[in-house]
């Protein structure tokens, strides 16, 4: 464990073994770092894993990325965090989780993990002979009456985002269904979105809200008339980009 006191270099590498000794760490740190109301049932991740070996160009390519001290270790003190994403062919690249672990926090170690991914989802574009528009991406913001140290970590959260070259997607609210409790009411997140291979000034809103179209079609597997295609892309709404960290400013404000 002292290590982690003493080196500062941040090791990435994916799991493609669904028998990897470190993947039990990844369960624990996900289930610890995110609140239940905003996962996905566990076996959907570690699926992933699974059928990464059997991946071809053509199909979605889903990825389980962890950051660790050491490289290729497979101690769970080790593990400084994780990312979980997709390549979506004709789409894009989507993010699903990211998550870093206390002990490492404020090393860089999510900014490495954003990176990592969007590398990670640029191959897949290029094995696809296509470009990576984007990466697209939700996050859920505190409740207006939480403690000030949640709009505090939402405000942190935000700017890493913009570190990474995200912007907030302002106009809409994704209203998620409850995956680990189907009676819960949705959870309402917020979008982000990385331009990469295009440029920023190509996302105009008709392009944001395509965007928008494509993750509950392409992700959610939604459709007109699903209560969460209706709920994010209300009549008249208009999506645009502004800065990731007015989406912080307003939930601050909202207090």
């Amino acid at each position: 464990m002292a290590t982690a006191a003493t080196n500062d270099r941040i090791y990435c590498w994916e799991l493609i073994d669904p028998t990897d000794l470190l993947l039990p760490a990844v369960r624990g740190l996900y289930e610890t770092a995110l609140d239940e109301d905003e996962r996905v049932p566990w076996e959907w991740i570690e699926r992933g894993v699974t059928s990464r070996a059997g991946w071809r160009p053509g199909g979605t390519n889903r990825h389980l990325i962890v950051a660790a001290a050491e490289p290729n270790t497979t101690n769970p003190d080790e593990l400084a965090g994780f990312v979980s994403c997709s390549h979506i062919p004709g789409y894009g690249g989507y993010l699903m989780y990211v998550a870093v672990g206390e002990r490492f926090r404020r090393r860089g170690v999510g900014k490495r993990l954003y990176e990592q991914a969007f590398n990670v989802l640029a191959v897949d574009a290029a094995a696809n002979d296509e470009p990576l528009p984007f990466v697209i991406w939700e996050s859920c913001p505190p409740e207006a009456d939480d403690p000030p140290a949640a709009h505090a970590i939402w405000a942190a959260r935000t700017r890493l985002f913009a570190k990474v070259g995200g912007f907030w997607i302002d106009g809409v609210t994704l209203p998620c269904p409850n995956w680990m409790n189907p009676v819960a009411p949705p959870v309402p997140l917020q979008l982000f979105l990385a331009p990469v291979d295009s440029p920023r000034e190509a996302f105009d809103s008709g392009t944001v809200k395509a965007a928008v179209r494509g993750l509950l079609e392409r992700v959610y597997r939604a459709e007109p008339g699903d209560p969460e295609y209706d709920g994010t892309l209300t009549p008249g709404c208009h999506p645009r980009l502004k800065p990731a960290a007015d989406a912080g400013r307003v939930m601050m404000a909202a207090r």
